[in-house]
């Protein structure tokens, strides 16, 4: 080969290097140029926490709780709690804040809530909360609602940032989340995680006939976080901040909180009346498992639901037709999985407003137009119709009760003598007793009547929208 020869090959052989170096610089600015896509998706998911605290702190409010005890010979304030809250209404004259019942209210060692007068929860003495300014203000009670613990404050400062109600039924498992509040004594605090799950059920406030549907999440909630807001990447208030699960007192990322849905129609409520007019229909229910889901021959796409047990009579129920073995599998189109998650549909639609019911009947769909109707408008239906309705009666002179037998489950309570044993145990006309223990299920009055002989009777009665038991001694 001449030397002409050996000359293009190394020119060859030199293009093809600088070819392949051109070619792995091109890979690398690529790759370069990626990861700097990816930094700036963060930095813009940075800059999104740091103005949703901006946007929300002026919102959050701490909670000091003090009370009034002897100390040396000394009447003292001492501080026996903190938590969180945040405005949801302002006006001229005022402002109110959101917060726990469990952060005002006084409750035993065994978190049960202390009861007064009237069989009404306790309140704090002295309670005080402290803007993001710094100020330290007197804050009064308005209302509070144990089954669902929150509890609203009025203090007398004008015009404070209201926050923005989200929507709790738009979230998903893996929702970008920021909890807000005052942990630990340490200050104010923003902790960031995710959406964990929904509608989890924690059984810490069923013995309060609480409701429970809570969301789940990894971002820190720590004592002291109580009642704070829970926001999504808008800024909106989507749960508030609860309780966690730990074994050492510390966050281990398992947090809960109370769903935006409910908190509103709750706190509107106690804005308005002091009080909660609970959304009831007047059903008993059986959970529905998987397994008898696909017994049942239900869609392969509803994985469970609740199954009517007893509709009452002339509750909202029975007008829109619902039925004794009915198993409803959605609520205006959010799927219902358990009992917890469908009583607190319900207790989140709106005064003088309809639900969608789908049910699953006679192997087929149905949909149901249901309208809810407060507590006391159930009640004073079910005292009614006890009257009207009953074909049969019975007497229990020793526990002052008069039963009535209708084509429902039980036996329907048409009677409560005044100063009774029944009366002093809260039972009320349109109750309705559904077993009697160490007897069995309430199937007609003739089984019944002798019951009144006995020194002592545990009824299951159904009473006020909830199954509760009733013990009575003689």
């Amino acid at each position: 080969m001449g030397t002409m020869g050996r000359t293009m090959i190394l020119v060859m052989g030199c293009l093809g290097l600088l070819a392949a170096a051109d070619e792995g610089e091109a890979q690398r600015r690529a790759a370069m140029r990626e990861e700097l896509d990816l930094i700036a998706e963060q930095v813009r998911l940075n800059r999104a926490f740091t103005l949703i605290h901006e946007l929300v702190r002026p919102s959050v409010v701490s909670i000091h709780i003090s009370q009034a005890r002897w100390q040396f010979d000394h009447l003292r304030d001492v501080d026996v709690g903190e938590g969180s809250g945040f405005v949801i209404h302002a006006d001229d004259e005022a402002s109110y804040i959101l917060t726990n019942a469990h952060v005002v209210l006084q409750m035993n060692q065994a978190r049960e809530f202390i009861r007064g007068r009237h069989n009404a929860p306790v309140w704090y003495e002295r309670i005080r909360i402290t803007t993001h300014r710094g100020e330290s203000l007197p804050a009064s009670p308005v209302g509070a609602d144990i089954d669902t613990d929150l509890a609203l404050l009025k203090v007398d400062h004008p015009a404070m940032t209201p926050i923005v109600w989200g929507n709790s039924d738009a979230v998903q498992v893996g929702d970008y989340v920021v909890a807000l509040g005052y942990p630990l004594r340490v200050g104010y605090s923003a902790t960031f995680g995710n959406i964990s799950a929904t509608d989890r059920s924690t059984r810490w406030f069923r013995r309060e006939g609480g409701y429970e549907a809570f969301l789940q999440t990894d971002a820190a909630i720590n004592p002291g976080n109580s009642g704070g807001p829970l926001v999504d990447l808008r800024g909106e208030v989507i749960g508030i901040n609860a309780s966690m699960v730990s074994r050492g007192g510390g966050n281990i990322g398992i947090g809960f909180a109370i769903p935006a849905r409910l908190a509103q129609r709750v706190a509107d409520d106690l804005l308005r009346h002091g009080r909660v007019h609970r959304p009831m229909i007047g059903i008993q229910m059986d959970e529905v498992s998987s397994r008898e889901a696909r017994e049942e021959g239900l869609p392969t796409a509803v994985a469970a639901g609740v199954r009517v047990s007893l509709v009452l009579p002339g509750s909202p129920a029975e007008a829109a037709g619902l039925r004794d073995g009915d198993i409803i599998i959605a609520v205006d189109e959010v799927e219902i999985v358990g009992i917890q998650q469908f009583r607190v549909r319900i207790a989140t639609v709106p005064a003088e407003s309809s639900c969608r019911v789908r049910v699953w009947r006679a192997g087929a769909v149905q949909e149901l137009e249901v309208f809810p109707v407060t507590q006391e408008e159930l009640t004073r239906r079910l005292q009614a119709g006890a009257q009207l309705r009953a074909e049969t009666s019975v007497s229990w002179p020793h526990y002052g009760l008069t039963l009535g037998r209708d084509q429902h489950r039980g036996a329907v309570i048409t009677a409560v003598a005044q100063g009774s044993h029944a009366a002093r145990a809260g039972l009320q006309v349109g109750d309705r007793i559904l077993r009697i223990y160490d007897h069995g299920p309430v199937e007609n009055l003739a089984d019944i009547a002798a019951m009144d002989r006995r020194p002592e009777l545990v009824l299951l009665v159904y009473h006020r929208g909830h199954p509760w038991l009733v013990r009575m001694r003689r």
